[in-house]
């Protein structure tokens, strides 16, 4: 006997033989045993979910002549009467299947609407399922647009299409729309064991066994669809193997080993860019492709992102248990979202790779990066972070609400009247100078009588004094770093321009204008700016890219190249003297949340501007 195809031998036959389509044959068997048929159905989905399949069926459950007769309750065909057997085998006259793709033009059309005028021969329908039906001309669909409208009471038509978008909107709005969904992958799984089984039990039927690693692989390769997953079973039976198993499966059908891809993620996630260059030059050298390493890696980072977000998510993963637990202690070192990272990057290559000569350097180059990928912060991390620095700058209210040495101040206070210090005149040692507000209004001068910090020789600020310790010995001034220039000069017009400097940093990068302001202008050298910060401003400061926007903005405002000196922060000393209010808490956080969340808003802010 000549050899028949898995696919073609377990086609299924009635309703409840369709896998993972329940919505579908749950309509259908209902409207048929109530007798609400319509005139006309489209049924869409992807390839091999049983849109054909389906169709027949309905054929041959509206012809079932035992049904007919009230032999048969129900609404399943019984498949042993004459016009179902016809219909299975293709020869019945009142069912006629035709291919939309050959016969798409208007004179096939014409020739179908006149046989379709005749009654049946044997059932009580005439069905017409016509495939593929998107392929049909535009003339095609207009002269078939009156049959369709208006048919005789025995005409049944069936539209099946991969894609009903191509469909005319007065073609889809006469039928009724079924749409099938791909199978899940465990289904596809059972269904290649249940085939197995009754090959088994088949007196000519192949014996083999299958193992669920492998009838997951197959189900995976088949991207939810049934015809091809039978067939590629069928495929692997081909080979003779009397144990069907994954190794075997990989084989045949070509697919890569994922233990490449293990080893890959692994030396991704231990951020070893050595060890995965090792792993991906291995797993090339065994004859991977580089386009289907990039995609198995996409897939494997997918397994662990979905077992990170919920580790329940078995049926979205298409491993077996053993998988499962290496995927979930693989991934325990990564948050979620630093594997939607590594994602993004590994999906990003494929363009690259999909036009150049050489593919595997780009993908060389995605791995390398995710394996030096250093660990990203959460927003409310960096918040916890900028709180923390509140309280040591300036208190729980912040350094915007409570000058230094002074009582505390309301915001409004705080935004109209805080003042910037200057450095005592020459030959008046000890007398306070006046300050002046960002409005130029002269403010109350800080002495150390008054509880304030005082100003020393090198421009820094003395933490205040307390008034009832007695006098004590002048404290020497803070160490600061030695600078070519003889002496800082400290003078308003700096701190104007310096204000000049933060303000358009500010417009250029939020962050960094909202970290400037929470430093200290100390004075003016030579050839320096010289900053008072701790060390969590200055690291912020010292980054390259900041360093760059800084020092274009100083070289505009002063109209000379400018280094900026960052010495350490003299303890005690929170006043900002830019003549601006240090910013608040609140104000760092929405500074900090715009250029996070919202990176264009700072460009649509230059441009009303």
């Amino acid at each position: 006997m000549a050899h028949r195809p898995l696919a073609l031998k377990y086609r299924p036959q009635v309703f409840a033989d369709l896998v993972g389509q329940d919505h579908v044959t749950s309509v259908l068997t209902r409207a048929i045993a109530s007798g609400r048929v319509a005139h006309a159905y489209l049924f869409t989905g992807a390839r091999g979910v049983g849109k054909t399949t389906s169709a027949r069926i309905l054929a041959k459950a509206l012809n079932c002549e035992r049904r007919a007769a009230g032999k048969l309750k129900g609404a399943e065909p019984c498949n042993a009467c004459t016009s179902c057997t016809e219909i299975t085998t293709g020869a019945s006259l009142d069912v006629a299947e035709i291919d939309g793709a050959s016969n798409r033009g208007i004179a096939d059309v014409q020739a179908l609407r006149e046989k379709v005028r005749f009654a049946p021969t044997g059932g009580r329908y005439r069905v017409v399922i016509l495939d593929e039906v998107h392929q049909l001309s535009n003339d095609a669909f207009a002269a078939l647009l009156k049959t369709l409208e208006e048919p005789p009471p025995h005409l049944v038509f069936i539209f099946a299409t991969t894609d009903p978008q191509k469909l005319p909107d007065t073609i889809r709005s006469r039928c009724q729309r079924f749409d099938f969904a791909r199978v899940p992958l465990r289904k596809v799984a059972e269904r290649l064991q249940e085939i197995q089984t009754r090959e088994a039990k088949d007196a000519e039927g192949v014996r083999f066994t299958l193992s669920d690693d492998a009838a997951l692989l197959i189900a995976h390769k088949s991207e939810g669809s049934m015809r091809d997953a039978v067939s590629g079973l069928d495929q692997v039976i081909s080979a003779g193997e009397a144990e069907v198993t994954d190794e075997v499966v990989r084989r045949v059908l070509g697919i890569a080993d994922r233990e490449a891809f293990y080893a890959l993620a692994q030396a991704i996630v231990d951020r070893d860019p050595a060890a995965a260059l090792k792993a991906l030059n291995a797993g090339f050298a065994k004859g991977m492709d580089p386009r289907e390493m990039a995609e198995g890696l996409g897939e494997h980072i997918r397994h662990l992102l979905i077992l990170k977000v919920d580790p329940g998510a078995e049926d979205l993963v298409a491993v077996t248990a053993d998988e499962l637990k290496r995927l979930r202690a693989q991934g325990e070192g990564w948050a979620e979202h630093d594997l939607l990272r590594l994602l993004r990057i590994v999906t990003d290559v494929a363009w690259p790779m999909r036009d150049s000569p050489q593919p595997f350097i780009h993908l060389e180059a995605a791995v390398v990066q995710m394996a030096t990928l250093e660990p990203g912060e959460r927003l409310s991390e960096l918040l916890q972070r900028l709180e923390a620095l509140e309280q040591r700058l300036g208190g729980a209210p912040g350094p915007a609400t409570r000058p230094a040495g002074g009582p505390a101040r309301s915001p409004a206070e705080s935004a109209g009247a805080t003042s910037a210090t200057r450095a005592p005149a020459p030959g008046k040692p000890g007398t306070p100078t006046p300050t002046r507000s960002a409005a130029g209004v002269p403010s109350r001068p800080m002495s150390a009588e008054a509880g304030g910090p005082t100003v020393t020789g090198a421009g820094a600020i003395a933490p205040p004094r307390d008034p009832s310790s007695g006098p004590r010995a002048p404290e020497p001034a803070p160490a600061v770093a030695t600078l070519d220039a003889p002496a800082i000069v400290s003078d308003p017009s700096v701190a104007t321009s310096w204000g000049a400097v933060v303000e358009g940093v500010n417009g250029r990068k939020r962050m960094l204008g909202a970290f400037l302001q929470a430093c200290r202008l100390t004075g003016l050298a030579d050839t320096h700016l010289v900053l008072a910060m701790d060390d969590l401003h200055r690291a912020v400061v010292d980054e390259k890219e900041n360093r760059a926007i800084i020092a274009a903005e100083v070289s505009r405002v002063f109209g000379r190249p400018l280094k900026v000196q960052c010495v350490p922060l003299a303890a005690g000393a929170a006043a900002v003297a830019t003549g601006e209010p240090a910013p608040t808490m609140d104000r760092v956080i929405e500074w900090f949340a715009g250029d996070v969340i919202d990176p264009q808003a700072r460009q649509r802010e230059r441009t009303r501007g």
